[in-house]
This record gives structure tokens, C-alpha cells and sequence, in this order.
């Protein structure tokens, strides 16, 4: 007889909150089928890291010698918990560790960056950077607040930056370099 576990998403999703409400930096939710990070994640992990992650979490909860793993970005996970329902694992929180060459010193960001950007995206850049929140920006732009951050993550990523202080200021050498308007 085979037993198949049914788990609710929404369990994830309120475990994800409350970890990403406790902590300040990369959070990742991880199941066989979910994969959900905040934005300082966004940044050090890709979708198919999530059957690594997966993996290596479940080992790590239930064997006793689990190898350790190190993600293609050179962030390395360290274990917040598991996520049971009854007897059956069905999720892990999950922190990450950013390599530590993941943030070099930036003297002037490369001009290469910026026209990596959408035009969306600089200007949702331009917004964050003026201290809006995603909610605020999105009633500017007429879009979710959910594709605001789905914006923040990919700007986050092609800049190689970690948070919106970052963001605001390249926004700031951008715009001081070139006259006060972003390339």
C-alpha cells in the first residue's frame, strides 16, 4: 500500500512569513515541489537549486552524518528547522550563509549593470531608491506589490547587490554620474 502525503501549501507559506518576519537575511522555504526566498535569497539561490536544498534538508533532519552542501553562488544553508504535518517532513526553513566574496567593494557601479535593467525595472529602482515601499510603488506603476518584488528580486540579482540600502545607493552614483538621470 502506498501512502502519498497531501500537505497545504498555505502551511509553507505561513512558516515562510513568520521566518522572513524573525530574521533579516536570505530565508528559503523548501519542499519537494516549493521553493519560496525573500529577496536577500533571491540574490545567492536559482530554481533549480531547490531539489538540492530539498535534499540536503531532508538528510539533514533525519540522518546522522549529512553531507554539507554549498550552492552554485557559494552561499552555504544552514538548517532553521523542519516543517512537519503529524509524522511526515513536508518542508525546512532554511537560512543562507552569503559567500563572503558575494558583496566586493563597489567604488562606482558599471555602467554594464544598468543597461542590463529593464525599463520597468529602473524605474521601480527609482521608486525604491526615493525610500517607497513595493505597496506605494505599485499604486504608482498600477501593478501588485507582488510584481514589485518580483522586479526587486531580478534588479537585486543583475546588480549583484543585497538590500534596498544598496539599491538607493548606486541609484544615487548612477544619478550623479550621469546628470541626474538613469542610463
Amino acid at each position: 500500500m502506498l501512502l502519498t502525503i497531501v500537505h497545504d501549501p498555505r502551511l509553507l507559506h505561513e512558516r515562510f512569513l513568520k521566518a522572513c518576519r524573525t530574521t533579516t537575511g536570505p530565508v528559503v522555504v523548501v519542499s519537494d515541489v516549493t521553493l519560496l526566498m525573500n529577496s536577500p535569497a533571491a540574490a545567492l539561490i536559482r530554481a533549480d537549486d531547490r531539489s538540492l536544498l530539498w535534499e540536503w534538508a531532508r538528510q539533514k533532519l533525519t540522518s546522522p552524518a549529512p553531507r554539507a552542501v554549498v550552492l552554485a553562488s557559494g552561499a552555504r544553508p544552514q538548517l532553521g528547522e523542519g516543517i512537519w504535518m503529524g509524522p511526515a517532513l513536508v518542508g525546512a526553513i532554511i537560512r543562507l550563509t552569503p559567500p563572503t566574496s558575494a558583496r566586493p567593494p563597489r567604488a562606482t557601479p558599471r555602467r554594464a549593470e544598468w543597461t542590463e535593467l529593464t525599463d520597468t525595472q529602473r524605474l521601480v529602482a527609482d521608486h525604491v531608491a526615493q525610500g517607497l515601499t513595493n505597496r506605494q510603488t505599485a499604486t504608482l506603476l498600477s501593478v501588485s506589490h507582488h510584481t514589485v518584488d518580483y522586479h526587486l528580486r531580478h534588479i537585486f540579482r543583475k546588480l549583484h547587490i543585497h538590500s534596498r540600502v544598496e539599491l538607493a545607493r548606486l541609484v544615487a552614483e548612477v544619478t550623479a554620474d550621469k546628470g541626474n538621470m538613469l542610463v
